[in-house]
């Protein structure tokens, strides 16, 4: 006779999908139908409108019979989440962006990884990023991701499974929030989404999953990640420097959980990332920005000298340092035609 525990064993968890949406009309509605299109079907809908002024509650309405729809005053991203989360029923929570697209595989092997692996707090896959002109890149991870795949594949070829934590220190690997699916109860002993970061409030929740249970990587694209200005990240052209800075700002609040051996080659990595977003705000005469990210490459590397150099010009005001470009372009172009 079959008892209770292996009857609640048997049976497919409710997996509950997580919908934050803002000013997102022209997207939600396939991003709603790639989760119909699901092979795996137990699972709910909770879309949590962050107070749009577009037409998405109107684009929403043929959808009411299939979604959990919530409404809230506009408190960002992160409180969308959690507020989500508060209200889900299932056993397992998928976040998808109000822009994203699930291809229809998605759910049924993120579910059958978290059934295999009942140790891993976190199953998220590979990802393709593509625009109106076709696809622009066919797979997500990144070259440091790849090293920690090889190091931790499984008997199954499609999954690689182990600890990221020290990895996160170094980027974010986890390429959106929508390839992931985690474990409620874990996920809440983890703690919420923060509600003061508009960017990098995933790679926050991720750092403190990492750090009590191992991860698991599907390698394969099960997810589309459209590549336009509307992000919540901002413009394309500068959405690169904008990543990095609130990586940084993750990276700086869990420094202290860094593993000892890790730390030297960690301070180095990030006086050289604070140096980098640093010479793209220079470059766009932003100097107090600039300053802050110098002095941040400056608590990693007292005596990284091109720093101390770009924080004395950034004084200097803007007509000084647009002379002094221009007579370093000057004395580049003599220098190349002497060489030649």
């Amino acid at each position: 006779m079959t008892n209770r525990a292996s009857l609640r064993q048997a049976s497919p968890p409710l997996v509950s999908v997580v919908v934050p949406a803002y000013n997102c009309a022209p997207f939600i509605g396939e991003a709603l139908e790639s989760v119909y299109r699901q092979t795996y079907g137990h699972w709910e809908v909770i879309v949590v409108d962050d107070g749009s002024t577009d037409d998405t509650r109107a684009t929403l309405t043929p959808h009411m019979g299939k979604i959990r729809y919530l409404y809230q005053d506009n408190q960002g991203g992160s409180a969308a989440r959690n507020n989500a989360v508060k209200q889900a029923h299932g056993e397992l929570i998928a976040f998808l962006d109000a822009d994203d697209i699930w291809l229809p595989e998605k759910l049924e092997l993120q579910v059958r990884v978290m059934r295999e692996s009942p140790e891993c707090g976190l199953v998220y896959t590979d990802g393709e990023a593509f625009t109106t002109a076709g696809t622009l890149s066919p797979s997500l991870l990144t070259r440091r991701l790849r090293s920690w795949v090889r190091a931790h594949g499984t008997d199954d070829p499609l999954v690689a499974k182990g600890s990221l934590f020290r990895e996160l220190f170094f980027e974010n690997g986890i390429c959106s929030a929508s390839s992931v699916m985690v474990k409620r109860e874990w996920l809440e002993a983890a703690g919420a989404f923060d509600e003061k970061l508009v960017i990098g409030e995933d790679y926050d929740v991720w750092f403190r999953l990492a750090r009590r249970h191992p991860i698991a990587l599907i390698r394969r694209c099960l997810f589309m990640y459209p590549w336009h200005d509307g992000s919540v990240s901002g413009p394309m052209a500068d959405r690169h420097y904008r990543w990095k800075e609130a990586m940084l700002v993750v990276i700086e609040r869990y420094l202290a959980w860094a593993p000892v051996d890790l730390r030297q080659v960690l301070h180095g990595h990030l006086a050289n990332e604070y140096w980098y977003c640093a010479r793209y705000h220079f470059r766009l005469d932003q100097f107090c920005d600039a300053r802050r990210m110098l002095w941040g490459c400056l608590r990693h590397n007292r005596l990284f000298v091109p720093a101390l150099v770009f924080l004395a010009a950034s004084r200097l005001g803007r007509p000084a340092v647009r002379s002094a470009r221009r007579i370093h372009l000057g004395l580049r172009r003599l220098l190349r035609r002497c060489a030649a």
